[in-house]
């Protein structure tokens, strides 16, 4: 892998916003003049002959690559990929993926990748999505909403990046459901003192009910306005290499004990 510079959006479960934070982040980037696109190696669910997180990020890359180079691997069915490309009587082409992701490093200043539903989430029948982290070796920023057990998903994310030997960039929290805003600062505070990880942003809850008809690109525009107030976003990138960096968390390890 060419050294460049990048960042690997992960979730703590699927439908969290990594796209959404993936996206705006693309977007911030390019504005601020530097040559960034987004990646994600697989996308599954199609709605109406299209993959909406895959449209999301070639928006936000400008469309300077072709949306196959931007996601390569698309399968219709709104399942794990190992299990929706079975469906299609396939098996995931990962060296793809990692090939368009090595050309990419190469052509541009910056490449944010999005991982697909968790960090445990299986690529293929060999690889999970920390495994394709670890071989691209970027930062790993988590993204997690603000519901009850937040806590937990959040710190077992953290845990199994740093066990990977990845570098956490942060933590960012999506408030996906306004009945949850009142437990993002009690979260955020226990995530920040269990794990050593900071709680970048907080992200409030962005809805389209005044226009259900608006394009995504409009809660993009939400998220960069929230994004650019609380985040240096140039901060946030790493070089290709740190997945041989030791962990910068501070999880406090216990014996266990009968």
């Amino acid at each position: 892998m060419p050294t460049t510079q990048g960042l690997f959006v992960t979730g703590t479960d699927t439908d969290v916003g990594k796209t959404l934070v993936s996206a705006a982040i693309v977007r911030i980037l390019r504005e601020q003049g530097v040559d960034a696109v987004g990646f994600k190696p697989v996308a599954t669910g199609e709605v109406g002959g299209s993959w909406g997180d895959a449209v999301a990020l070639h928006e936000a890359s400008g469309k300077v690559e072709p949306i196959e180079r931007i996601c390569p691997l698309r399968f219709a069915l709104p399942l794990a990929p190992t299990l929706a490309a079975a469906r299609e009587g396939i098996e995931p082409d990962t060296n793809l993926a990692r090939n368009i992701v090595v050309d990419l490093c190469e052509r541009h200043s910056a490449v944010i990748v999005e991982g697909v539903g968790g960090i445990l989430c299986p690529i293929d029948s060999n690889t999970l999505v920390v495994d394709f982290a670890a071989q691209i070796g970027f930062p790993v920023l988590v993204v997690c909403t603000a519901q009850l057990g937040t806590i937990n998903h959040t710190l077992l994310t953290i845990r199994e990046i740093e066990r990977c030997r990845l570098r956490v960039a942060g933590v960012i929290m999506n408030i996906t459901r306004a009945s949850d805003a009142h437990l993002a600062e009690g979260s955020k505070a226990e995530i920040e003192r269990i794990s050593g990880c900071k709680v970048l942003a907080t992200l409030p809850h962005f809805t389209t009910d005044d226009d259900p008809d608006a394009p995504r690109s409009a809660l993009v525009a939400r998220a960069i306005a929230s994004l650019i107030r609380q985040v240096e976003v140039k901060s946030l990138l790493g070089s290709e290499g740190s997945a041989k960096s030791k962990s910068s968390g501070r999880f406090k390890r216990r014996r266990a004990t009968d």
